[in-house]
């Protein structure tokens, strides 16, 4: 791979390997020294970048191997065991700046090293920190929007449902038109994800949200107007939650 001599110029303890499968990792060791409040913080970590067949149009994903991270460190894997480098869409934005494997080591990858060296000296985040799962990426949105948690699912859908009618009032309460107010910050993230993969966001968002109002009540209808078009009705989906639940205390039971 090409970029490989990019990475080893900066990363000389890296190198690109061929898995059986025919798979690319670049594993190795990755230092760095950043200075952070007067304190220079220097460190290295075993890494393996897994680089998926779709890239560059998808970025890679990442993980430590010598256990420097500790299973209780609640920043640490995603469901499928990589590095939680942020919310989804924006490790996805970011990779889109540049498409690189250095940029996503050098911009990705080693910031998040870093805050858990700056964690285990300081006890807290340089960056901050964003709340995980669902929550997280709403946190994300919410950020990138600046609104309420209101508007932002509405802007959110617009993305979900892939329109952009820029002769709609602005959901943030402005009482401008959405292009000449939010609609700069809808579009971009727009094309970072598909329609589907922003619906499953919002959808995601909305169940959060319904678990904690009463079924059929009027911050419930609220929630229902939210979902994406093509997708059912918040009681489908509320029905269709609540047959899973039974089946899989069902499942409990014979299995015990």
């Amino acid at each position: 791979m090409s970029q490989m001599a990019d990475v080893q110029a900066q990363h000389q303890a890296l190198e690109l390997v061929r898995t059986p499968a025919g798979g690319l990792l670049v594993r190795g060791m990755v230092g760095f020294r950043i200075d952070y409040e007067g304190t220079s913080i220097e460190d290295s970590y075993e890494i393996e970048v897994v680089v998926p067949e779709e890239y560059p149009r998808v970025p890679p994903t990442a993980r430590e191997t010598d256990g420097d991270i500790p299973d209780n460190y609640h920043h640490k894997f995603l469901s499928n065991g990589m590095l939680c480098l942020g919310a989804p869409i924006e490790v996805k934005r970011a990779f889109a700046e540049h498409r690189t494997l250095l940029s996503f080591i050098d911009r990705q990858v080693i910031p998040y090293l870093f805050s858990h060296s700056c964690f285990q000296r300081f006890g807290r985040f340089p960056y901050g920190e964003l709340r995980h799962g669902i929550q997280g990426v709403l946190d994300y949105y919410s950020e990138h929007f600046g609104t309420s948690i209101l508007a932002t699912m509405r802007l959110l859908k617009y993305l979900a449902d892939y329109e952009f009618p820029q002769g709609d009032q602005c959901p943030c309460g402005s009482y401008r038109e959405l292009c000449m107010c939010h609609g700069r910050k809808v579009l971009e993230l727009w094309g970072h994800q598909s329609s589907q993969e922003f619906a499953a966001d919002l959808i995601q968002i909305i169940m959060l949200y319904a678990v904690l109002t009463n079924p059929l009540d009027e911050a419930w209808w609220a929630l229902d107007d939210l979902l994406p078009k093509r997708y059912p009705s918040l009681l489908e989906f509320w029905s269709a939650n609540k047959a899973g639940q039974v089946e899989a205390q069902e499942d409990q039971r014979e299995s015990a």
